[in-house]
């Protein structure tokens, strides 16, 4: 970095007044030595912060210089440091190099999660989903990569369409509410549409041209072939936001499943007959726990369970 205090030139970059040669000298640093650049950032948050209440002596040039600078210490050092880069980058290629950092958050079992992503869209991840996004977005596309199910409140911005990849599609959009479940090991992606327009590519068919979803469709891709519906209630399937798990349309066996992650418990079955809950309808809250979930399923479909010390619930 070039050769005077990195403090002070900090500083004028996020007022706005920094040279373009420290500009890119704090791009650059940020760019050789990320970590070395948060702490930096992490040390001035905490004097920005110190300084506000008060509780730091120093000399009247240095309190002229935090006293500056704590106006912005409503905002995280990381987020600063972020917001600074990305808006020096987009001129140089510092900006792909960020573009290509991802970032992972998954839910574990029995939690759900909502973030907010580098574009102000917000993502509600449900029990043991995964998702993976860049820490900016690139400047053509917002892109990230999901397995599980989570439901997207999208920022419309028409320059940039927001693409969510999962193992079996590539959906975009430019603003819209939607979820999308993922399920891999079942071979199966399902998408239902809740607000805007969405266009769901096909991976499994080559040269899919994708299918264009309206409000309330739900689409199905089961083994690659594709099935389109409309639903009269969207909000129905998509309880699980509200903390409620839906019964209807579930093997016994897929339902246990759902318990698994919704409650963060492991279900053993030892029934060789499983109960026929084809018929079953309706929702439990999560929060009334699985002992509570299994009861209400009693008085429908024939079994017993036990709890063992470990937590794990034994079917019989």
């Amino acid at each position: 970095m070039i050769n005077y205090n990195k403090d002070e030139i900090v500083y004028r970059a996020l007022r706005g007044c920094a040279t373009e040669e420290e500009e890119q000298a704090i791009a650059g640093w940020y760019s050789e030595s990320p970590e070395e650049c948060q702490r930096e950032f992490d040390n001035i948050h905490a004097i920005i912060d110190a300084t506000e209440l008060g509780t730091i002596g120093m000399a009247r040039k240095e309190r002229g210089i935090f006293r500056k600078a704590a106006r912005l210490a409503s905002f995280a050092a990381a987020s600063a440091i972020i917001a600074f880069v990305t808006g020096y980058t987009v001129r140089n290629s510092v900006y792909d190099s960020l573009s290509s950092q991802m970032t992972s958050i998954e839910a574990p079992f029995g939690e759900h999660f909502i973030i907010t992503l580098p574009d102000s869209s917000s993502v509600h991840l449900n029990s043991g989903a995964r998702i993976e996004y860049p820490v900016v977005f690139r400047k053509d596309r917002r892109e990230v990569f999901l397995n599980g199910e989570a439901m997207f409140e999208v920022v419309h911005d028409e320059k940039k369409p927001f693409i969510v990849n999962t193992f079996a599609s590539e959906i975009s959009v430019l603003g819209t509410k939607f979820d999308v479940k993922a399920d891999k090991e079942e071979n199966m992606l399902t998408t239902t549409l809740l607000e805007g327009s969405v266009k769901v590519v096909n991976l499994s068919v080559p040269g899919d041209r994708g299918i264009i979803m309206e409000p309330n469709d739900r689409l199905l891709i089961k083994d690659g072939i594709a099935h389109l519906e409309k639903l009269s209630d969207p909000e129905d399937h998509l309880c699980w936001t509200a903390g409620l798990i839906r019964i209807g349309e579930k093997s016994f066996e897929k339902l246990m499943g759902d318990f698994e992650k919704a409650f963060g418990v492991k279900i053993h079955i030892r029934k060789t007959a499983l109960p026929d809950i084809s018929d079953v309808s309706g929702k439990i809250r999560i929060n009334d726990g699985i002992e509570n979930a299994l009861r209400i399923l009693q008085k429908t479909a024939d079994f017993r369970f036990t709890v063992d010390s470990s937590a794990n619930i034994i079917i019989y």
